[in-house]
């Protein structure tokens, strides 16, 4: 039998990792926050956590948080179409000369 000790400096790994144990939070949401949160999205369907924040004067991360709990949060709009620059062939004979002085 090898003991964890020494398992664990022989693997490198660290003897806390083994005898840690998450403890899962409970989740708090804050019900005067969250009613006065509904009615502005009621009031602003589109406006973002950020916005939301400003509007009702809070701090953003509770806003944040809330949306993302109750599952009020908007889903980020697609931004347009942007094709990538296609590379041209170069029109010079020789490299360091500029383009416009090539004489045909």
């Amino acid at each position: 039998m090898v003991s964890l000790v020494k398992l664990c400096r022989w693997l490198g790994f660290p003897r806390r990792s083994l005898y840690y144990r998450p403890k899962p939070r409970q989740r708090v949401i804050n019900a005067d926050l969250a009613a006065r949160l509904k009615l502005a999205l009621e009031r602003f369907p589109s406006y973002g956590y950020r916005r939301l924040a400003c509007v009702l004067g809070e701090n953003r991360k509770p806003i944040q948080r809330i949306l993302q709990l109750k599952g009020w949060q908007m889903r980020k709009r697609p931004q347009g179409f942007r094709p990538r620059a296609r590379s041209l062939p170069s029109v010079a004979s020789r490299p360091d000369v500029d383009a416009g002085a090539i004489s045909p």
